[in-house]
């Protein structure tokens, strides 16, 4: 099959957990014998909006359309400069079947174009962007607006303008109705976006693949002070502000916090060393890659994942549970499906209250041999990138060929 993967980031502008997802499967559906190429966005300042810088990265043909600088909801949600770059892209390469991630910066007229052009269409849902204009389902202070399904009624309490964001709630679900297939990353956010109006026999569960330690990796023993490790990013539905509360709440310093910038792959600052005025050492590093994994999750003991909303999957987590670190996470939807609470990390509520956190952290900090390490997956089978791309490859030949395999490798632990 000849695949076209679409995602708003690729290498070597990397950033977030839909890149890692989209990078990975694009490695390794080429390695399974089929020619991929990738669209994507570039952000170098001497191109024009719209102009395209074509190059490779690991070993597949990229095509990066420069995105506006003008960061809008409303440019971010379509832009039909980028969309008629995209058909002209679509039309000279001629995918069997078009893959879409995260779409931010590109557009959803970019799979309006290749449905109106007869391609095969196929969409992954990280997220909640495509119904939610805040993308994580969170309220203007911040707060997870406590919604089982999307539902246009109430989001219209939190929006700017009701009327056009119900308008945007349908242009996305007839868009994504007229997808061949999407996937989402867990069961719990298929429910959800069953919930929200997508069709139940065109969602299916594809689990986003988790990255093993390399087979020569060891993890150093360690007698210091307990290392934290934050990788959620600056919007405060990731928790920053609940980390900074607790730790101010706690007034102990017996400890290190290195805190992860991903804007710092992109040539710019998410954090400065005010945003984390703590009793203990911090230290802020850029985001890790396919290289650097090892490393990083070597580097702590603890990852905080106070997620102050339902999140999709929760990459990080399970990224943090096979490398011996012991995560405290929120209560927060698919993060913890393959948490058992007090066996491979710890769950504290998600109902907006640091002090939740405070009190696991100075657990830990009291007694940290009882926390780390801990290398085990709690008895739960977490899904590897091969895993991933053999499920994935399998939903896109029913797609391309129409074959009639079975649907039982949607099962997310197949």
């Amino acid at each position: 099959m000849r695949v076209m993967i679409v995602n708003v980031h690729f290498a070597p502008e990397s950033f977030g957990g839909a890149t890692v997802v989209a990078e990975e499967t694009a490695v390794r559906l080429g390695g399974l014998g089929h020619e991929v190429v990738v669209v994507t966005t570039s952000s170098l300042p001497w191109l024009d909006h719209g102009h395209v810088r074509r190059y490779e990265a690991f070993d597949v043909p990229v095509f990066a359309i420069r995105h506006s600088d003008e960061h809008t909801i409303e440019r971010d949600f379509d832009d039909p400069v980028v969309t008629a770059r995209f058909g002209e892209i679509l039309q000279a390469t001629k995918p069997d079947v078009v893959h879409f991630h995260a779409m931010q910066m590109l557009g959803v007229g970019c799979v309006e174009e290749a449905q109106r052009l007869g391609f095969r269409t196929v969409v992954t849902l990280h997220d909640a962007w495509w119904l939610c204009e805040r993308q994580f389902m969170v309220r203007g202070n911040g707060q997870f607006c406590g919604q089982e399904w999307i539902n246009p009624d109430v989001c219209a309490t939190c929006v700017p303008s009701p009327s056009e964001h119900v308008e945007r709630q349908q242009r996305s679900l007839r868009i994504l109705r007229g997808c061949d297939r999407v996937l989402v990353p867990s069961e719990f956010w298929r429910g959800l976006m069953a919930g929200s109006g997508l069709p139940e026999d065109r969602l299916f569960v594809n689990a986003n693949g988790v990255s093993r330690p390399a087979k020569e990796w060891v993890r150093e023993g360690h007698t210091g002070p307990v290392r934290f490790g934050f990788v959620g990013g600056i919007h405060p539905v990731k928790g920053h502000p609940h980390i900074v509360a607790a730790f101010n709440e706690l007034q102990r310093s017996d400890y290190e916090l290195k805190v992860v910038d991903g804007l710092m792959n992109l040539g710019g600052n998410g954090f400065g060393y005010e945003d984390w005025d703590v009793p203990g050492y911090v230290q802020i590093v850029p985001g890790y890659n396919r290289e650097s994994l090892d490393d990083f999750f070597g580097s702590i003991d603890v990852l905080l994942f106070p997620s102050q909303w339902k999140e999709s999957y929760g990459l990080t987590v399970r990224e943090a549970v096979l490398h011996g670190v012991w995560p405290i996470v929120t209560d927060g939807g698919g993060t913890v499906e393959h948490m058992q609470d007090g066996v491979n990390g710890t769950i504290i509520p998600l109902d907006g209250d640091y002090r939740h956190l405070a009190a696991a952290i100075d657990e830990v900090l009291d007694d940290p041999g009882r926390f780390v390490p801990r290398l085990r997956e709690g008895g739960v089978d977490i899904a590897t990138l091969d895993a991933q791309t053999r499920d994935l490859e399998r939903h896109l030949r029913v797609v391309v060929h129409g074959e009639s395999a079975t649907d039982e490798g949607s099962d997310p632990w197949a």
